[in-house]
């Protein structure tokens, strides 16, 4: 008779189980009902989406490293007697010459007008680490050169932008469906989380 009893309650239990299975699956199709339909996209339109014209080519004087002309200017950096715009790979030259680097480093550009020997070494929790064994400060890093600021065409001397209000380019339809980032528009995400 026990043994009728522990069967019974076996099959009780697992027959409750699918019943509630059986509920949540028919609580579904309700749940999904209550989504947002998405916004429809705007299409492209060339008239309307435009990039503005391109930075004015300008001339650089020669490399004052080594006299060659400069081909990429935005990867130049700056000579620190001069100001003037020197090739990237000539610096990484003349870094070299004045400083020892071992056999498992190498010399690195860090950012901002900085050089670093640098290795990659196993760290305590034995991924590797990149190590700065020494940092060499090439630029000036309070100097704002001239030919850099050129570089952007947001503060550039002879780039002015001239932007077309939003007004101007859709109409008071097409701007609805463009998310807000406010605390009023469904894509705004708070700061606390």
């Amino acid at each position: 008779m026990g043994k009728r009893n522990n069967r019974s309650r076996g099959r009780n239990r697992s027959g409750n189980r699918n019943r509630g299975q059986d509920r949540a699956q028919d609580l579904l199709p309700q749940q999904n009902s209550g989504r947002k339909k998405r916004k429809k996209r705007i299409p492209f339109d060339p008239e309307k989406h435009f990039l503005p014209a391109p930075v004015p080519e300008r001339h650089y004087d020669a490399c004052p490293l080594s006299g060659e002309e400069i081909e990429d200017i935005v990867t130049a950096i700056a000579e620190p007697s001069s100001g003037r715009p020197a090739r990237f790979d000539r610096v990484i030259e003349e870094i070299g010459k004045h400083e020892q680097v071992e056999e498992n480093e190498r010399l690195a550009y860090l950012g901002r007008g900085a050089f670093g020997i640098v290795s990659i070494q196993n760290g305590d929790n034995g991924r590797p680490e990149l190590i700065v064994r020494k940092r060499i400060q090439y630029e000036d890093s309070h100097e704002r050169y001239q030919w850099r600021r050129e570089l952007s065409p947001g503060i550039s001397r002879d780039y002015i932008p001239d932007p077309q209000p939003l007004s101007e380019l859709y109409s008071r339809d097409e701007l609805s469906q463009f998310p807000r980032f406010d605390a009023a528009g469904s894509a705004y995400v708070s700061r606390s989380n």
